[in-house]
């Protein structure tokens, strides 16, 4: 049988110890749930509260210091798992002690059937209880409560980093390369998580899905929608999840780690995968040509030339290691029309053929591992090497490519 301190009569109406951010939308009970919490209408009875447990076993423990039909002090205790921002409480009550070293355990008697209490909170000082005893004398309700205690140097968020271990350091960054399902072979897709002691993260990104707006389910549980637009190169979209949340992103609420996590729209799945506690590598190259390209993986490597400012010639490239593949592109802008030799550590890779548009020139070549139509096999690495671009047998522009992403 559980203990519990002796009850305590009355919970005055008290001024909240500091403020707590009221955060919008779902939350999930974590530690810093805990304290004391009561209806200020009903000043005179009320919960304490203490989330308890280890791992996925997470509970709510709770008191609820109260009256009887005959107006004598009683208490009612609980405990039940927590499922988001609710937890369903199988309370029981007890009768037959007595007051300081009079106390008897053999003389206790314990009503392990008084029925339930489900507490749901709606931010971090604001809630309800419904209570719904077995016993036919007393009337089923619910009330309002409110924060009246916080634990010492709460950071109570409504996200799952009120549940990080702050000794612990956190897991460090987990990044997870998503499954195509081919409904859109092209397509790909990215998962991170992050934990510190100071905050949690994750986010999910998606890559070359036509545009438009895509589920994230996570669980089965819709968690949020990326919109996939249109950018240099393709498309992409990302959903970003903080706990305690900040602008631009959503305030995590669950935990995805093991969790199957989907991109789809309706019943079409395009990217899944299971976040698991350590990261995934990316799948290896596919056999065959080349073998002489980076390795797949997650980096982008950029370099920008433009020796005479703006509005002058000027040497794009960029190269993207991805889950599936890696894509290597140049540009040219501004530079006379006309064709042009592309030296990568002085061997010939090709030519760009530079054009007339709007407002100047501009030219490309695009390598691809594995080719797809309308680019070059990319059968080298450009990382580290100079690239220089040729006219009649001359660099009229070059640089040397990073070696480290940026």
């Amino acid at each position: 049988m559980m203990t519990f301190p002796p009850l305590r009569r009355t919970l005055p109406i008290l001024v909240l110890l500091g403020t707590l951010a009221a955060d919008a939308g779902a939350i999930t009970i974590t530690r810093e749930f805990a304290g004391t919490w009561y209806d200020p209408a009903h000043s005179g009875h009320g919960f304490n509260f203490e989330v308890v447990g280890s791992g996925g076993n997470k509970n709510v423990l709770g008191s609820w210091y109260t009256y009887d039909n005959a107006g004598n002090p009683t208490w009612i205790s609980a405990m039940g798992p927590v499922q988001g921002d609710t937890a369903v409480l199988a309370a029981w009550s007890t009768q037959g002690g007595a007051f300081g070293n009079s106390f008897d355990p053999a003389n206790v008697q314990v009503n392990n059937n008084w029925g339930t209490l489900t507490v749901r909170f709606t931010s971090c000082t604001q809630g309800t209880v419904q209570f719904n005893p077995n016993d036919p004398a007393l009337a089923s309700g619910s009330m309002p409560i409110t924060r009246l205690s916080m634990p010492y140097n709460s950071t109570c968020s409504g996200g799952v980093s009120g549940d990080t271990n702050p000794s612990s350091g956190g897991t460090g960054e987990i990044v997870q390369f998503m499954s195509n399902t081919g409904v859109v072979p092209a397509a790909q897709g990215k998962l991170k998580f992050e934990e510190s002691p100071s905050r949690t993260e994750f986010s999910a990104e998606a890559e070359d899905l036509p545009i438009g707006a895509y589920s994230l389910r996570v669980d089965g549980i819709q968690r949020g929608t990326i919109n996939v637009v249109s950018v240099a190169g393709g498309t992409e979209g990302e959903l970003e999840f903080r706990s305690p949340v900040e602008p631009g992103k959503v305030l995590l609420d669950f935990d995805p780690r093991n969790k199957l996590v989907q991109i789809a729209q309706g019943n079409t799945v395009f990217l899944t995968a299971t976040l698991g506690s350590a990261g995934a590598p990316p799948p290896p190259p596919p056999p065959g040509g080349g073998s002489g390209a980076p390795p797949f993986g997650n980096a982008e490597y950029e370099m920008s030339v433009e020796p005479a400012g703006n509005d002058g010639p000027e040497l794009k490239a960029r190269l993207r290691q991805r889950s599936d593949r890696v894509d290597f592109n140049v540009e040219l802008e501004d530079l006379p029309a006309g064709t042009y030799g592309l030296l990568v550590d002085n061997v010939n890779q090709g030519s760009i053929n530079v054009v007339a548009v709007a407002g100047g020139t501009e030219g490309e070549i695009e390598f691809r591992n594995p080719v797809e139509p309308g680019k070059e096999l990319l059968d080298f690495d450009p990382r580290g090497k100079a690239i220089d671009i040729t006219s009649n047998g001359s660099v009229v522009i070059g640089g040397l490519f990073p070696n480290t992403p940026q």
